[in-house]
């Protein structure tokens, strides 16, 4: 066994070769596994230890395959049928493209094994050698897109706001109701026999206050006794005995709740008040609400340190005691907040220290204050000495926590009719591609995108193992190719730029369109498309009021000389030859235009300002008025 992630169980490394009864296979699944780990691929380093443990899941489906179906076939007697009638048999599963491709994969890596599988092994050339994206009837999967869903704004930003009040407000009441409860237990060894004047005093004592008998409140085992008397925490709070053994007790009860009425929950813990509504966040807890809201509360932790920094599943989980601090920048002014994990690539760690920011921080106090080891996501199981969160059990917590958001005000809206199926994978993904599409955007109201990246790139996010810097490279590309897309589009729609780099752009895109014979009622291949307007979506800058094709030799904002991209500062939107307008840019202008008119309004101004006021509105008109005749 050997491995190296905070985000898998143990048992996940392990390989039982005894789950395979038959010596043959058990002695080939040891030959393809050491040829496996050891050998090296054509592209690529070897695979990591995660990945053959995996394939070693999907070798011993495919060998109990062969052995209820076919008879216990050998690797070097199976003809190309049985292997159709595999693949037909993984369809029934109701598989995603991705699990499938997964499942065939070792197929494959069988028969290139052969040579080192002397005790059995696949002689014929699986679906003879066509590529699996055609056996399987799914396009292939590129490379260069991450496949990973991103996390849809609308669900997004009321999660973020979910987990920063679940971190902020309902964290202390959550840690203050756990410490009331550890009393209780530890109370409980003090508890000898049972005393009905304990039991009096403390029914007394909630009418003094003016609170109600203890009830269920649904949580735990039995939500249909909601409304019940919770007969043994009254007996256990009130000192009066560990559970009700005589009738005597449980009429006392009774009778009090019909006196003063049902408190769900019960313990002392006050509530605080919800910031939207200024009544408490939710009733007073019980024991069984004190665990699910632990689990609710480390989700919600879980999503600000994933989403707000960056970091891998199993970097999340590699957190321990003390690994946030801060430090002062070298002038003094900032303080920065960072904090020590391992940085897991390809299954091996390194340590390293990612730059974040305040929300990051909070939660990994939270995280610091709720029971666990020293491993901030592990907490302590009885009968067991570690038990940490894996990546399934977190996403059904993460979809917990999803649901749960509508209960504290902060309701998460359905995507294409059902709730959105939240997984670990998809924070990195889902900021990285924020960043790089809205670099100035706000995560739940409070949050600039723009903050957070040049915190995360100021950090770990800047070093070449990480690879983060490399995903947002990757988004910010793909997001200038559906802008040079839609820009492309628009001209075919007769959209013309009226800025001086606009005749250039329309003359490519006029290129393209006759190259590809792309007019109506002609199909044309998409990919070719992309293809040939790649070259230009490098150079493209998206702006405000102008989109930039940048070309040094011909850039206003150069005139210095220089190297790198544009200057935006310097940037003459309506002059310079790398400038394209057009009606999405209108908006902008017209914004401009009032602006200045606003100012010219203005009472005191110097004859030489309102001059130059008034040329600046005369250009601003005058790009509106071209981009309302390139229309």
């Amino acid at each position: 066994m050997a491995g190296h992630a905070g985000n898998r169980y143990a048992s996940e490394f392990l390989i039982d070769f005894a789950s395979l009864t038959d010596p043959v296979r058990c002695e080939a699944a040891r030959e393809f596994l050491f040829w496996r780990l050891n050998t090296r691929p054509v592209r690529g380093p070897l695979p990591s230890i995660s990945t053959v443990a995996a394939e070693w899941w999907s070798l011993r489906c495919f060998f109990r395959f062969l052995d209820a179906e076919h008879d216990g076939l050998r690797l070097d007697e199976l003809p190309q049928p049985v292997l159709d009638s595999y693949l037909h048999h993984c369809r029934d599963e109701d598989m995603l493209p991705y699990s499938l491709r997964h499942r065939l994969q070792v197929i494959r890596r069988l028969h290139l094994a052969a040579e080192a599988m002397p005790t059995d092994r696949l002689e014929i050339t699986p679906w003879n050698g066509r590529a699996l994206s055609r056996v399987i009837g799914s396009p292939a999967i590129s490379r260069h897109e991450n496949r990973t869903p991103r996390i849809p704004p609308q669900v997004i930003a009321p999660l973020v706001q979910a987990a920063l009040f679940y971190v902020q407000t309902a964290a202390p009441d959550i840690v203050n109701a756990r410490a009331e409860l550890q009393v209780l237990e530890e109370s409980l060894d003090g508890i000898r026999g049972l005393s009905l004047a304990l039991l009096e005093s403390y029914l007394d004592g909630l009418a003094a206050e003016g609170r109600g008998v203890p009830v269920f409140d649904g949580t735990g085992r039995q939500p249909q006794l909601v409304g019940t008397p919770a007969y043994s925490y009254i007996m256990r709070k009130s000192g009066a005995g560990r559970a009700i053994a005589d009738d005597s007790y449980s009429d006392r009860i009774n009778t009090a709740l019909e006196r003063l009425g049902p408190e769900l929950g019960g313990m002392d813990t006050p509530i605080a008040p919800h910031p939207q509504t200024g009544r408490p966040w939710r009733e007073r807890f019980s024991p069984p609400a004190v665990g699910q809201q632990e689990r609710l509360l480390r989700a919600a932790c879980y999503i600000l340190i994933a989403y707000l920094s960056g970091m891998r599943d199993s970097e999340v989980k590699g957190l321990r005691n003390g690994c946030h601090y801060t430090e002062m920048s070298t002038d003094g002014v900032i303080v920065r907040h960072k904090v020590r994990s391992q940085l897991v690539k390809g299954g091996r760690g390194v340590p390293e220290t990612w730059v974040v920011i305040g929300p990051v921080a909070q939660a990994i106090g939270v995280l610091e204050q709720l029971p666990h080891q020293e491993v901030l996501f592990c907490r302590p199981v009885a009968g067991r000495p570690y038990s940490t969160v894996s990546a399934n059990r977190m996403n059904d917590n993460l979809n917990e926590f999803l649901a749960h958001c509508i209960n504290v005000g902060f309701p998460v809206p359905d995507v294409d009719g059902k709730p959105w199926n939240l997984t670990t994978r998809q924070f990195r993904r889902t900021v990285a591609w924020h960043i790089a599409h809205r670099p100035y955007g706000t995560v739940a109201g409070m949050i600039q995108y723009k903050h957070l990246s040049v915190a995360m790139f100021e950090g770990y996010a800047g070093t070449a193992p990480s690879g983060f810097r490399a995903e947002v490279a990757a988004e910010e590309a793909l997001a200038r190719l559906a802008d040079i897309v839609e820009r492309y589009e628009d001209f075919k729609a007769g959209v013309r730029s009226s800025a001086p780099g606009g005749t250039r752009t329309d003359n490519e895109f006029a290129k393209v369109q006759q190259e590809l014979q792309d007019f109506p009622g002609r199909l044309v291949d998409e990919r070719r498309l992309q293809a040939m307007l790649r070259a230009s979506a490098r150079t493209l800058h998206v702006g405000t009021l102008n989109d930039c094709y940048y070309q040094p030799e011909t850039a206003l904002c150069r005139t210095t000389g220089g190297e790198g991209g544009p200057l935006l500062n310097n940037c003459r939107p309506d002059r310079c030859a790398n400038s394209t307008v057009t009606a999405r840019h209108r908006p902008g202008w017209v914004e401009a235009r009032a602006q200045t008119e606003q100012a010219l309004a203005f009472i005191g101004l110097s004859e030489l300002q309102r001059t130059a006021l008034r040329v600046h509105l005369s250009d601003v008109t005058n790009v509106i008025e071209g981009i309302d005749c390139g229309r």
